[in-house]
Formats: structure tokens, C-alpha cells, sequence
């Protein structure tokens, strides 16, 4: 951590406390649980990638508010350093947490009220050639080795990644694009009812409709038909002929590029995931 960040963590925090170091192995981001002398609880987050860091600050500052507490708010920032400071919202990620088969139902179809509000907290825009920029950002991961796919792995995404070149100019919407139970928060109260938030949002922008059910679809949805339909629930509907499509192309590709690339960075858990990805997709063609 640099001099600069170390001031500004200083400035912004003052004499808090810290409760809990939150981040996570291998990425840019340094997430601190601090403690105020009062007793008030805030997340820091200082990060290294100009990129996550001026995404998140972009979320915090125009599509958070509209989620309320279920997601965290902007409470302070320096640019120059990259550290933001937010509010702490109570709970444990959702992978982690001991629900009953009823109280699970009741958190995802709550995470898919919260998607829904998110991607409709701003206006639809057009990307017109997201296809053709997908495919080049994944080929591009997929040049070189590619360890630990297979040939007929390889084949097999490399043939979806040309599907997606085909796709039609795609309306886009705020995004979250890492919804998954890492990200999430149950809390629960003495009557036993669950209230889900959602965090971390470095990786949000814009994107192409759709392509956000990717990430809680192959980590959980899938293997779960019961959960897969409180999300739907709560969101409102299925997802469209069109974006099933460009989920299928993205999804095969995107499992590939990760397979690969958190491979090469020794990230195995992240590789095995996508990996096994894959292979569903591979076997249900």
C-alpha cells in the first residue's frame, strides 16, 4: 500500500478501528471491516485497477441509492487514491450462511428483486457491436496456452465465440456481472426471516440484457431448479429468447477465458469453476 493510500485511508477514517480484513486472495482490492469510536461500522476499499475502482465509485454514486439498504452507499472518496469508504450492511455471504431449504427460496427470490431494481435503475442504451467486442476480448484469452483445456474443449468454445459475432446490435442495461452467493449477504432475524443485499460492484457497467443471470445461473441456479425459480420470481419473468442465446455464447466463452486465465494466475478454485462450467454447457448441447 503506497504512501498515498496510506493518507488517504488516514483522512477519510480517522481513528477508526480495524474489525476485520475482508479481502479477497488474488485480487486488486484491499476490503477493511473498520469501526468507528461511536460504535458505526464502515467498509473500506482501496483498489489498485483504475478501472474496478472508478466502476464502483460510478455504481455507488448513481445506482446504489436506488437499491437502499440492500446495497452498500457511498459515504466518502478520494479519486487520486482509489480508496473509497462505504457503509457496512449487516449478514454473512450467502454461500456461507445455514439456511433452511424455505429460507433459501425466500433469499434468492429476493436476490432477483434486487437484480431486477438494478437493471432498471437507469435508462436501456444500445451497444452496437457488443457480439463483435466479446468475441475479440475472448479470443484474445484464449491465444496462446490454454492449459488445462482440452482440443475438443477449445473447438467447442472457439465455435460459440463465432456465434457471438452474429448477434445483432443488443440494448443494455446497469449491470452487476459477479452476482454470485460471494456476493451476497444474508441477514437473519429472531423470527427467522432472511433480508438479502448485494455487494461489490467493481465489476458493473453497462452491459448487454442477459448477460447478468450468467454468473449465479452456472454457480448455483443450475444445479438448483427450485432456487432457479424464486429467482425468477423475484424477477419478474424468464429470460428472453435473445437473451438466452447470447447467455449460452457468452456463458461457454466466458468459462473457457476464465478456465484458462485464472489457471495461468494460479487461481485453481476460480479455474475448476469454469472448467466444470464448460463441460455442463458441453454436455447439455
Amino acid at each position: 500500500m503506497t504512501a498515498t493510500v496510506s493518507e488517504a485511508i488516514a483522512r477519510l477514517t480517522g481513528p477508526a478501528e480495524v474489525v476485520a480484513d475482508l479481502s479477497w486472495p488474488g485480487t486488486t482490492a484491499t476490503v477493511r471491516l473498520l469501526r468507528h469510536p461511536g460504535g458505526q461500522h464502515v467498509i473500506l476499499k482501496a483498489n489498485s485497477s483504475p478501472d474496478c475502482f472508478t466502476r464502483e465509485l460510478h455504481a455507488l454514486r448513481t445506482w446504489t441509492p436506488i437499491l437502499g439498504a440492500a446495497a452498500p452507499q457511498l459515504v466518502d472518496a478520494d479519486e487520486d487514491a482509489r480508496v473509497l469508504l462505504m457503509t457496512a450492511l449487516p449478514g454473512v455471504r450467502l454461500d456461507l450462511a445455514a439456511l433452511t431449504t424455505a429460507q433459501e427460496r425466500d433469499a434468492y427470490r429476493q436476490t432477483g428483486q434486487l437484480l431486477r431494481r438494478l437493471h432498471e435503475a437507469a435508462p436501456l442504451q444500445t451497444i452496437t457491436d457488443f457480439g463483435r467486442q466479446r468475441a475479440a476480448y475472448l479470443r484474445a484469452q484464449l491465444t496462446g496456452p490454454t492449459h488445462p483445456l482440452t482440443t475438443d474443449e477449445l473447438d467447442f468454445a472457439l465455435a460459440a465465440i463465432d456465434q457471438l459475432e452474429t448477434l445483432p446490435p443488443q440494448k443494455s442495461q446497469p449491470s452487476h456481472l459477479d452476482l454470485t452467493a460471494r456476493n451476497l449477504l444474508a441477514d437473519t432475524d429472531e423470527r427467522g426471516r432472511v433480508r438479502i443485499s448485494v455487494i461489490d460492484f467493481e465489476t458493473s457497467r453497462y452491459e448487454a440484457a442477459g448477460r447478468d443471470f450468467l454468473r449465479i445461473i452456472q454457480r448455483t441456479l443450475r444445479a438448483r431448479p427450485d432456487l432457479a425459480t424464486a429467482f425468477y420470481t423475484g424477477y419478474g419473468r424468464q429470460p428472453t429468447e435473445n437473451e438466452q442465446r447470447l447467455m449460452r455464447w457468452c456463458g461457454i466463452g466466458d468459462a473457457a477465458a476464465i478456465t484458462v486465465s485464472a489457471a495461468a494466475a494460479g487461481q485453481a478454485d476460480f479455474s475448476r469453476e469454469g472448467h466444470a462450467a464448460l463441460r455442463a454447457a458441453m454436455v447439455a448441447t
